[in-house]
């Protein structure tokens, strides 16, 4: 496997930045699956924010991968250019890796005006 791929079991999300400050904040939206795995069936999302990423010894301002294992969350960072891999892959979380791309675009095209 390429060292740019992240592995199927694997969502990809990269957390935004919270406007006018330092902090970050985002939900993980789960499958009826994932939120199965999670132990709880009602469970739409799962809020994180800088505070719970770095203390799972993750840069929040770079994307990570998550899953649902045994009722837990696992994380653990993924290069950019990963993150880039799944949004020109045919995955299921593809779609959303391009509009979170699109989405910083902007917002540094913005910043820049």
């Amino acid at each position: 496997m390429a060292t740019n791929q992240v592995e199927d079991e694997w969502t990809v999300e990269w957390v935004t930045p919270k406007p006018n400050s330092d902090e970050f904040l985002d939900n993980l939206v789960l499958s009826p699956e994932q939120a199965a795995e999670y132990g709880d069936d009602l469970v739409m999302a799962l809020r994180v924010d800088g505070e719970i990423l770095r203390e799972r010894g993750l840069d929040p301002k770079e994307p990570f991968g998550w899953k649902i294992e045994n009722g837990e969350i696992l994380m653990k960072q993924i290069t950019r250019q990963a993150f880039e891999w799944v949004a020109e892959s045919d995955r299921e979380d593809s779609l959303y890796a391009q509009e979170i791309l699109d989405s910083r675009a902007q917002r540094r095209i913005r910043g820049s005006q």
